[in-house]
């Protein structure tokens, strides 16, 4: 009788250590989609994913902003940044880019990484494209229905009473902001009366097509690479300088929530603040942390990516930061004419 009741008290132990558990996951920073949105007959994760890349540096045929650039880099600047990627205990990716000349340097940029919330960025790039084209307003409506909408994680539109109204413009926000998923879900959600504007499907078909960027996989969830998001982000600076909606969105990229990866490792003024705007979106979730930023250096902005498929937030934080810092000196280089030989 004393065992059964010893096992019944460690049993009943167990159980609140564990509900205590999933429930201090839900206010984690761990974020996705949900995978019933997702097409069982997308291609395989396993059947998708490319081999990992080489380290690549690449000098453009011409100059896309006409800035000059040099005609080599120093090779112990390009060492300590390739050392630091292939020594990670974890697979990572990387894509950098001179947004003035289009000069990269990338790795792995083609190898595929789960996607956690990155994915809320290049999604929303196709959105505000369709504010652009006035398919639809930043006005336009929508219901909050937790029927269809309601998703762990990140956010605050889940704890909202049934039936709660927002405009896609405060859906744009909690999105970009907090990187809110019910937000987000009842974007992508298209189905029955839902509601929605553009289907996971739907983005991951255009995204592949226009910027070699998959999104989806059947067995794995939502997944991205580099080079994609890279591109996508690319477009999205591009569309900033011509457009005020997009000029907004990369605003509010500037506030987006979790800006302590990339931006971390960037120099400081005497108040802690970092001497460069970061506009950035990171993502989180399990085997998956990334970063992507667009960094305002002057009037010669970058752009970088850092995926990785290990969840740390600290490890991980202090690891991409590092690659961030070894990119702005290679910047530096590529923009300070008095250092070239």
């Amino acid at each position: 009788m004393k065992k059964r009741i010893a096992f019944l008290l460690i049993t009943a132990v167990l159980c609140l250590f564990v509900s205590s558990c999933a429930g201090n996951n839900t206010e984690q920073n761990y974020d996705a989609v949900d995978k019933d949105f997702i097409p069982r007959d997308i291609p395989a994760y396993e059947e998708e994913n490319a081999e990992a890349g080489p380290f690549t540096v690449a000098f453009p045929a011409a100059s896309a902003g006409g800035a000059r650039l040099p005609e080599t880099i120093p090779q112990e600047l390009l060492t300590s940044l390739e050392n630091r990627l292939n020594s990670s205990s974890y697979a990572c990716a990387m894509y950098y880019c001179d947004l003035e000349t289009g000069f990269t340097v990338t790795y792995n940029d083609s190898r595929l990484f789960g996607a956690a919330s990155l994915i809320k960025a290049p999604y929303l790039l196709y959105v505000f494209d369709m504010l652009e084209k006035g398919e639809i307003t930043l006005e336009d409506k929508h219901t909050y229905k937790v029927k269809y909408h309601k998703f762990g994680g990140t956010g605050d539109v889940q704890y909202m009473p049934d039936g709660t109204v927002l405009t896609l413009r405060e859906i744009i926000e909690y999105i970009v902001l907090i990187s809110d998923n019910t937000a987000f879900k009842m974007l992508y959600n298209t189905s029955g009366s839902a509601g929605g504007v553009l289907s996971l499907e739907d983005f991951h078909n255009k995204a592949r097509k226009e910027y070699n960027a998959p999104f989806l996989s059947g067995s794995y969830g939502t997944v991205l690479t580099a080079g994609g998001v890279g591109r996508m982000f690319q477009e999205i600076y591009r569309r900033s300088k011509e457009s005020e909606l997009f000029a907004w969105y990369v605003e509010l990229l500037k506030n987006a929530n979790e800006n302590v990866f990339i931006k971390k490792g960037l120099p400081t003024d005497e108040s802690g603040e970092s001497l460069y705007a970061v506009a950035h979106k990171y993502g989180m979730d399990i085997k998956a942390s990334n970063d992507a930023a667009i960094v305002f250096y002057g009037e010669r902005p970058y752009l970088l990516v850092v995926l990785t498929d290990y969840l740390s937030a600290g490890s991980n934080a202090t690891f991409i930061s590092n690659v961030s810092s070894d990119v702005l000196k290679i910047h530096e280089y590529l923009c300070d004419e008095t250092k070239w030989n």
